[in-house]
């Protein structure tokens, strides 16, 4: 074969490749729809078979008040002994002091230089409260100027308050638990999706009566600024 025949036969197969490409585009030129921005139909999703109802336990629940340890309290509140006594008659630190805090309105104690945000609060630590606010002060009352940043342990909260239950001239009854999971079921019948969540959810009033016997604390040491 000459090079005039090799040629013929390159080009050739180049006419055609590029008769094919011309073809293909003129066809889609000439019959293409554009796809709507909007699909003219959805389909429902319907919900996942077996999805789980949450139900919030009201607080305080029985396994909350048996961690009211007072002489752990004791040791969990020497974090915060730099800012906090509880000590009768106390002096005022960086925070307040915290003898009968407990049931108290919030930014009473005399002689304290608390912020607008606690002045403004409207809070009354009881046990409630108490347990959200010894959680993360910041989240619990905005703007407070108490920079600790919280107890993450429900149990720690539990004792601490417990031991500031204790420094007072007339300490508070424990509270009673609140209704469990199985109270809740017999009250109102759960399916097989419905599951408890022991978050507390209300807070629960302060008791005023006084229990019958107070028992004695280790000498008092809550790395709080206000209370």
């Amino acid at each position: 074969m000459d090079e005039l025949g090799f040629n013929k036969i390159a080009a050739a197969i180049l006419a055609t490749a590029l008769g094919y490409m011309g073809i293909k585009e003129l066809a889609h030129a000439v019959i293409h729809v554009e796809a709507p921005k909007a699909p003219a139909y959805a389909l429902a999703i319907p919900e996942a078979a077996g999805a789980v109802e949450e139900v919030e336990l009201p607080f305080p629940q029985a396994d909350w008040i048996a961690a009211m340890d007072a002489n752990r309290g004791a040791r969990v509140f020497k974090k915060c002994t730099s800012c906090h006594n509880a000590e009768k008659g106390g002096a005022n630190g960086t925070g307040p002091n915290l003898w009968n805090v407990v049931g108290a309105p919030a930014a009473q104690h005399a002689g304290f230089n608390y912020s607008t945000a606690f002045q403004n609060s409207g809070k009354t630590w009881n046990y409630q409260s108490l347990y959200n606010y010894l959680e993360r002060p910041t989240k619990y009352i905005p703007g407070t100027s108490m920079n600790f940043i919280g107890l993450k342990k429900a149990e720690d909260r539990a004792a601490v308050i417990e031991y500031l239950r204790l420094a007072s001239d007339n300490p508070l009854p424990k509270p009673d638990p609140a209704p469990g999971p199985e109270d809740l079921v017999e009250a109102a019948p759960m399916d097989e999706s419905t599951v408890i969540n022991e978050t507390p959810a209300v807070e629960a009033p302060l008791s005023t009566e006084a229990p019958t016997e107070t028992p004695e604390m280790e000498k008092p040491a809550m790395e709080t600024q206000e209370q």
